[in-house]
Formats: C-alpha cells, sequence, structure tokens
C-alpha cells in the first residue's frame, strides 16, 4: 500500500503539489516499515530454525507455519490426561505396599533337605553315607503392632496422594478458566482493532482523493497512514498472545 502511495505521492511532488520535505517524511515512513518487515522476517527464519533444532530436523528451509487450534481434547475428561497418570502411578506403588506387607505377616514353611559322604574315613566306608530332610515352619505372632503402624502409613501416603491430586485437579480448572477469560478478551479487543482498522482504511480511500485534488496536507495523511500501521501492528501483538493462549490450554488438555 505504501509503495503505492509512494508512486502517487511522488509523482504530485514533481508537480509541486507537495514540498519536497513533506515527501521526504513518507519517505521515511515507508523505509521503517520496510525495514520493520526484513527484521520481522529475520526473525522468524531464526525462530524456524531453533525450531528444527529443537526438534531434531535438519533442514534450513522455512515454510509458513499453521496457527494452532484449540484441541477438543482440553475440556474432557482429566482422567484421560497423561498429568493424571502419576496419581495412577502412584496409587498402583502403594497398592503394592499393602502386599508385600500381607505377604511379609503370612505364615511360611521351607522344606529342607541334606545328603553327604564323609570320604576322609576309610573304615567301613558303606556308613560313610548320611542324609536328613526336614520342614520348618514360621508363624508371625507377635511384632510389637509394626503392621498396623506400616499400614497406617500407607493409608497417609494414600490420603496424601489424594490430597495432591484433588489439589492439582482445582488448579487445572481454575488455570483453564483463567485461560479461557484470557482468550474470550483478547479475541474482543481483536475485534475491536479490525473494526477501527476498517475506519482507517476508509480514511485512507478518502484521503487519497483529497491528495490527489490538493484538499489534504500530506502530514495529515501520514498521520493517518500512522495510525494505520499502529492498529495493524496492534492486532498483530493480540494475534500472538491468542497463539500462545491456545498453545497454553492445549498443553493443560494434554
Amino acid at each position: 500500500m505504501l509503495r503505492k502511495e509512494d508512486s502517487l505521492l511522488k509523482k504530485l511532488t514533481q508537480d509541486n503539489a507537495f514540498k519536497q520535505n513533506e515527501y521526504l517524511g513518507f519517505v521515511v515512513i515507508l523505509q521503517q516499515q520496510l525495514l520493520t518487515t526484513s527484521q520481522l522476517e529475520t526473525q522468524y527464519d531464526f525462530d524456524y530454525a531453533a525450531l528444527n533444532y529443537l526438534a531434531g530436523i535438519v533442514d534450513t528451509t522455512t515454510t509458513r507455519l499453521e496457527d494452532p487450534q484449540l484441541n477438543s481434547k482440553t475440556f474432557g475428561d482429566f482422567t484421560n490426561s497423561i498429568f493424571y497418570q502419576q496419581f495412577v502411578l502412584d496409587s498402583l506403588k502403594l497398592a503394592n505396599d499393602r502386599m508385600l506387607v500381607d505377604i511379609t505377616y503370612r505364615p511360611k514353611i521351607n522344606a529342607y533337605g541334606d545328603a553327604g559322604y564323609y570320604s576322609s574315613l576309610i573304615y567301613k566306608p558303606y556308613r560313610n553315607f548320611g542324609a536328613s530332610i526336614g520342614l520348618n515352619l514360621t508363624i508371625p505372632i507377635y511384632d510389637g503392632k509394626q503392621r498396623k503402624l506400616q499400614y497406617a502409613k500407607i493409608d497417609l501416603q494414600d490420603r496424601t496422594r489424594m490430597y495432591k491430586r484433588n489439589f492439582f485437579l482445582q488448579q487445572r480448572n481454575q488455570q483453564i478458566l483463567q485461560l479461557m477469560q484470557q482468550l474470550n478478551a483478547t479475541d474482543r479487543l481483536i475485534d475491536q482493532i479490525n473494526k477501527q482498522i476498517k475506519y482507517t482504511e476508509t480514511l485512507i480511500t478518502v484521503n487519497e482523493k483529497l491528495l490527489a485534488a490538493g484538499d489534504i496536507r500530506l502530514t495529515d495523511f501520514i498521520l493517518t497512514l500512522s495510525n494505520y500501521f499502529n492498529a495493524r501492528n496492534l492486532v498483530t501483538q493480540n494475534h500472538i498472545t491468542h497463539l500462545k493462549i491456545v498453545n497454553q490450554l492445549n498443553y493443560w488438555g494434554r
């Protein structure tokens, strides 16, 4: 758009419709926007290369990435989330600990056998052979309430696990609600700014006609362009905020 305006303003300046210093003020804005665009393109290439590095992809080309979309699983069943699996593993560990306690206090029967030959005795060697068998029975009778204390310890750990799970669930739900509020507020702000941009675009179109007829100062036209680019930049910043919030929501919904 600025390049199109540059062609018009250069011709009007050559026809002495505008002063040269006024035209140079417009050229400064044009060069600033071109420089900003080049900086953003370079930054995009750097960020894309860093993303390839983190992903282990050996590729120097860049393409335009698609915007992340809000995952429908974000508001699904929390028990399917990877965050919940830690609590499941903790529960299984505690159940296993309880089974180990039960096994420790079960009665045990051990059978053993032995056989041998005394080779150092040469008198009546047939008597040097020997064998024995036996059974060993262990029955726990009293352990000083150690079994009860171990059960109490496991129960305490399980209650702690439940408290941590409930607390994390509350935090997760609160975080999602806050992020949704931020997302809705950002989208409303983007809609408001886009409306402003439409009005500014209409004003620029009107000013173009007035500019060609010499009925508007070039400084006023430059001010209108500056307002337009500021609004576009504000939309871009809020759009980036929107994408970041979507990524956070998808993270909590994993």
